[in-house]
């Protein structure tokens, strides 16, 4: 008698188990029938941040993934896509149910514009910005006189030119190291001799650094400037320096 009540128990747990995983396997097919019938694991919506230029630049490539069903694709699909794009240095992708794709942009930030037609930017990497009406970035140093191929600046890429390269070296590096000259330049303009010109936005004053050891007369030109501040002037109050002697910077007052 024991040992049939014991087999009834028995019996009772195993219908008893199949029943729940029974209705678990049931709700989950409804739970998805019901998503798919309302659209909730389809992709509906797109959100972007983080963004200096306008969203739709970035919408339209992934328009192709919506109302897609979110299984159909992986976060790394998307993100892949916007990386392609030149401002897009970096793209972190993730869902919002129901329906919502959450994008989060790092954009490439332009420190000069280089003077060629067309117009194109460069960020501290020296990768190609083309021009997309960003109009925010106007006053930013522009680089003059240097190669005009359009072939050594290939849009999404770094530039080609070993002359733009080492402008934008020395550019990146001013940002950081002295910013306040690179906040007042103007120009940085490449001669015919191949000597690095500067102008300022001030007045405007010329800075002559010449061919060589550009750095080495930029630091020199920083301690003239600490200097200057001792006696409330400023280099803008000169006409020209020209950095290009050894050991000696040659000034013109401005008259006025």
């Amino acid at each position: 008698m024991t040992h049939r009540k014991k087999m009834e128990t028995n019996w009772k747990r195993i219908i008893f188990s199949i029943l729940v995983y029974s209705t678990v396997i049931t709700l989950i097919w409804v739970a998805f029938k019901w998503s798919d019938f309302t659209g909730s694991l389809r992709l509906n919506n797109i959100i972007f941040s983080n963004t200096n230029l306008d969203k739709e630049i970035y919408s339209g490539s992934l328009d192709g993934f919506l109302v897609e069903k979110l299984d159909q694709f992986r976060l790394r699909d998307i993100s892949d896509l916007l990386e392609e794009h030149p401002y897009v240095k970096a793209a972190r992708v993730s869902y919002r149910f129901p329906g919502t794709l959450m994008v989060e942009i790092v954009e490439r930030e332009p420190i000069a514009i280089l003077n060629i037609e067309p117009m194109v930017m460069l960020d501290e990497e020296c990768v190609v910005l083309p021009d997309m009406n960003n109009l925010g970035y106007a006053g930013l140093p522009v680089l003059s006189n240097f190669n005009r191929d359009p072939e050594l600046y290939p849009a999404g890429e770094r530039a080609l030119s070993v002359k733009v390269t080492e402008s934008i070296s020395w550019l990146s590096r001013l940002k950081i190291d002295y910013e306040s000259l690179y906040n007042n330049l103007s120009e940085m303009k490449l001669t015919s001799a191949d000597e690095m010109e500067l102008t300022l936005t001030e007045e405007p004053t010329t800075i002559y650094l010449g061919e060589e050891n550009i750095w080495s007369r930029i630091e020199i030109l920083r301690e003239f400037e600490r200097k200057l501040g001792n006696n409330a002037k400023k280099i803008s109050d000169f006409d020209y320096l020209d950095m290009r002697f050894d050991k000696q910077i040659i000034v013109r007052a401005r008259h006025s």
